[in-house]
């Protein structure tokens, strides 16, 4: 009788601790869980902004590259119908790089702690990385966009530039920038010399296929961006 209180008695002390465990495991999951869910809500944030900004930064360059195909396929008489910001907005759109920074603190820092893991979906983590990788590959194509501008901003000069003018001239906030007031808006004839000048048309030229480079890099951004919160929406 005593054997069998014994047995009885270990037995509910076996599974007594195997409950305990069991209820801490369950508890360390749904720790983990609550702390995915936090995670995943992060990278929602990151990536809606980042597709904001690529969304925006892809819109701006295609609008440049449209904006020099009508420069110079238009007459002299159909230019000299311009308005002032229209010709401003002509020497804007010359070359002027405008780079995409995703946000992708959560990304950065789950990388760096070692933590991808606590996502539990394995394609999400490797959109993640991928989106990282895309994003490395871009930095080159837009660096060459960068040294095409100043050559352009140099070549400038020998037709009568720099020119400015605050209805085109915005800040990376939205603000109007002030530019001094010593220089000029554009002229008509300003315009007329860019589209007629050949090692400055050439310059540009030289630049937008860059950015038509840097445009097929945007796009992919943009699809693995849009991977990404597919997936995580896949995962709420």
């Amino acid at each position: 009788m005593n054997n069998k209180k014994i047995l009885i008695e270990g037995s509910v002390i076996v599974v007594s601790i195997l409950l305990a465990f069991g209820i801490d495991a369950m508890w360390d999951e749904y720790k983990e869980r609550l702390g995915e869910q936090e995670i995943l809500a992060a990278l929602k944030t990151e990536f809606e902004a980042s597709m904001n900004e690529l969304n925006g930064v892809l819109e701006f360059h295609l609008n440049a590259r449209d904006s020099m195909d009508e420069l110079f396929s238009s007459s002299d008489d159909e230019i000299r119908k311009l308005d002032q910001q229209k010709r401003s907005q002509f020497v804007m759109d010359m070359c002027n790089p405008w780079s995409f920074y995703p946000v992708i603190g959560t990304t950065n820092a789950l990388i760096g702690a070692g933590e991808l893991d606590i996502l539990e979906e394995r394609q999400l983590r490797e959109a993640l990385t991928a989106f990282l990788t895309l994003v490395e590959d871009s930095i080159e194509d837009i660096e060459y966009v960068g040294h095409d501008a100043e050559r352009v901003w140099v070549a400038e000069i020998d037709v009568g530039g720099p020119w400015t003018d605050r209805s085109t001239e915005i800040g990376l906030a939205g603000e109007v920038v002030k530019a001094p007031v010593f220089i000029p808006n554009p002229t008509t004839e300003d315009v007329l010399r860019i589209r007629n000048d050949p090692k400055l048309k050439g310059l540009i030229a030289r630049c937008h296929i860059n950015i038509g480079y840097y445009i097929v890099e945007l796009e992919r951004l943009k699809a693995g961006a849009q991977r990404v919160l597919d997936l995580i929406a896949e995962s709420d």
